[in-house]
């Protein structure tokens, strides 16, 4: 799935500046497909939360 990328963006500078400093283009794009990857976990979910009731 793609995802606007200002929400990628959010992650990105969250980890910078907990870090205090710029990630490399490797570590954006594990940033950016882990993210993908939690959201996904997160709507299936949410689906079976719903499925349950």
């Amino acid at each position: 799935m793609e995802y606007p990328y200002i929400l990628y963006n959010e992650v990105i500078l969250y980890l910078e500046s907990k870090w205090r400093r710029s990630l490399d283009d490797h570590e954006r794009h594990l940033l950016i497909e882990g993210y993908r990857y939690g959201r996904m976990v997160e709507a299936e979910n949410e689906i079976r939360i719903l499925f349950a009731k």
